[in-house]
């Protein structure tokens, strides 16, 4: 948030709520429409006798806006401003090898260059490489942001910030902080990877196994049914990474995943089990109990889900919708068992004489603890050239720790958003 009157210097919770909606309020739509980017432009660099093709491509998006907020009594105007612009460069010489990347500008930092410790706002979001072996097994390293599983909404990095119970549902939710390297073996219609991460900062060159998080993965593909085993070990307690940084050690997490289309509909389901602190023990306890015994487990969660888009005659119309819920074997005193929650995206485009106007509406909601939040949104796309006019609110609502009393949210906002593929 960039401020220059004394209207911005409220709150600092009012500020940083404000600039997560429009952030996310230019995204209600997209679970309804996805866009296809513009070809890439191809040019060639001379190395000494070699040359190498490389493509690149980018996208430059900026947010203008108003919004008028009232939190219980207190009410407020505020404004926004936000800058991204992403640049992407393929280089392959030949079928075996490619070196890929993305330059990121951003204005003001968002949660992605917080977590990388960025503090220039220009700077290197991903540079990895991919590598053909044998003609079947594939090779990718470097940093890269990488996501493992078909959660959608849960695993949403804006709106679950510091949630790690949502968050995990994507186990390498945190590899965009880390250097890693990726094995993927394909066996017939089944896929079997292996990944290991090292976020740095020993000052090691040769880090051990225990300074490394581990992740592993086997796809099984069987009646048009994905059938996914995961796991993630991170770096353990005594290693000298988390000796420095303590906060990189967490249980290990288990999980398993299924995914099937019945007519048209993606169903999906996750099951997620982090293990208690004395992770042999605890699996040793589960299989000899047979199950029975889930106090091995520090948290179960479990996520379901089903996605589906009408794209076959204007208007367009999609939804998405899952349900969590999260078992704690032995919760503290002032714990539940069970929480249980949900999360919806429902859109409508292609509306008007011009087919350029999409409205959605995103409906997050804590059943158990009572909390949430109700955003919907209009968009009017191309008001001016690469130029879209949006109007949204969001109301929230729930028990508010810092007043210990129910509370009551709500922020109406216009914003334009200049954007261009490139």
């Amino acid at each position: 948030m960039l401020s220059s009157s004394a209207v911005f210097a409220q709150e600092e919770s009012t500020g940083d709520d404000y600039s997560e909606f429009f952030e996310n309020a230019g995204d209600i739509d997209e679970p309804v429409i996805t866009g296809e980017p513009n070809p890439a432009t191809n040019y060639a660099v001379s190395l000494g006798s070699l040359q190498f093709p490389i493509e690149v491509s980018g996208k430059m998006t900026s947010e203008l806006g108003l919004a008028y907020v009232r939190k219980d009594t207190e009410e407020d105007v505020t404004g926004y401003f936000d800058f991204k612009n992403y640049i992407y460069f393929t280089t392959r010489p030949d079928k075996y090898l490619a070196l890929k990347g993305t330059i990121k500008s951003s204005l003001p930092a968002d949660s992605d260059d917080e977590l990388d410790n960025q503090s220039n706002y220009f700077y290197v979001y991903e540079i990895y490489f991919d590598y053909l072996m044998f003609d079947r097994i594939y090779v990718t390293a470097g940093k890269k942001k990488t996501v493992w599983g078909n959660i959608r909404l849960f695993s949403d990095t804006k709106e679950y910030e510091g949630d790690e119970d949502a968050l995990c549902t994507n186990i390498l939710y945190d590899s965009l902080d880390h250097m890693s390297g990726i094995i993927k073996i394909p066996v017939s219609n089944h896929t079997f990877t292996g990944l290991a991460m090292y976020r740095g900062g020993t000052g090691n060159d040769s880090p051990g196994t225990k300074d490394m998080s581990f992740a592993g993965s086997a796809e099984f593909i069987f009646f048009n049914t994905s059938i996914n085993f995961i796991g993630r070990r991170f770096p353990i307690k005594d290693s000298e990474i988390v000796l420095q940084k303590p906060e990189l050690h967490k249980n290990s997490i288990l999980g398993l995943e299924l995914k099937r289309t019945i007519f048209g509909f993606d169903i999906y389901g996750q099951g997620l089990g982090k293990l208690s602190e004395n992770e042999d023990a605890s699996l040793r306890k589960v299989f000899k109990s047979k199950f029975d015994d889930l106090t091995a487990f520090e948290k179960i969660i479990s996520t379901g889900g089903v996605y589906r888009m009408w794209t076959g005659k204007t208007p367009y119309f999609g939804f998405n919708f899952e349900f969590q819920n999260i078992y704690t074997p032995e919760p503290e005193e002032d714990k539940k068992f069970f929480v249980n929650r949900f999360a919806s995206y429902m859109g409508i485009a292609k509306l008007g004489p011009n087919k350029d106007i999409s409205i959605g509406v995103q409906w997050n909601n804590n059943i158990t603890e009572k909390t949430g939040f109700v955003k919907p949104g209009i968009n009017f796309s191309k008001v001016l050239p690469h130029c879209d006019w949006r109007f949204g609110a969001k109301y929230e609502y729930g028990y508010d720790e810092l007043v210990k009393g129910y509370s009551t949210k709500l922020t109406l906002g216009t914003y334009i958003t200049i954007s261009m593929d490139y």
